[in-house]
């Protein structure tokens, strides 16, 4: 790709800070306007006019220290239930990340809604490669369809007080039934079969 030009850029700037209107970049990009200061080089935003469907007409947002969102502490009880931050991503995905880092939300409550057209979609899904915690007075955990507790190697149901175990039908099966065979047939053996 050749190197682009520019012959309308404009600059105002002191050695604190600059603006500039047609920059192009080292990577050949052109932006429509630049913010940047002065003292660090890497501490700039963006309105991005070329580049991959990412960056095109985009804002990009660089800070080499903290990036701080403050808003609604001027809300009254009129506001009340109003978003004071509100992002919404018309199409694509959002990513958040901190490979070096931990991922704190807190509020006074959180809610998590997957909402999809079809059956395929509509899924909260969590992946952890060490431990998944969950700690709260009561726990209820509701499958309208199926629910499931499946691990390669123990399972362990601990109530200190009580443990009750309810169902219309119980099938149980252990691994002497995948030799033995249970009397009467059992559903679960036929689907746990090796």
């Amino acid at each position: 790709m050749s190197e682009k030009k520019n012959y309308h850029q404009v600059r105002y700037g002191t050695a604190e800070g600059e603006i500039k209107f047609g920059h192009i970049h080292s990577d050949n990009e052109q932006s429509a306007v630049m913010l940047r200061n002065g003292k660090t080089w890497r501490h700039y935003i963006t309105m991005d006019q070329t580049g991959k469907p990412h960056r095109k007409h985009g804002t990009m947002c660089v800070s080499p220290g903290a990036f701080q969102v403050v808003a609604g502490d001027g809300y009254t009880d009129k506001e009340k239930g109003q978003p004071a931050i509100y992002m919404d991503a018309k199409k694509g995905d959002i990513v958040l990340r901190c490979p070096q880092g931990t991922l704190r939300i807190e509020a006074k409550n959180i809610e998590m809604i997957a909402k999809g057209p079809d059956g395929e979609n509509g899924s909260v899904t969590i992946n952890a490669n060490e431990k998944f915690i969950v700690n709260a007075a009561s726990v209820d955990i509701s499958g309208k369809v199926s629910t499931k507790i499946f691990s390669e190697k123990t399972v362990e149901i601990i109530g200190r007080g009580i443990v009750n175990l309810y169902g219309g039908l119980v099938d149980m099966a252990d691994g002497a039934t995948s030799v033995i065979g249970s009397k009467g047939g059992s559903t679960n053996e036929d689907q746990n079969k090796l």
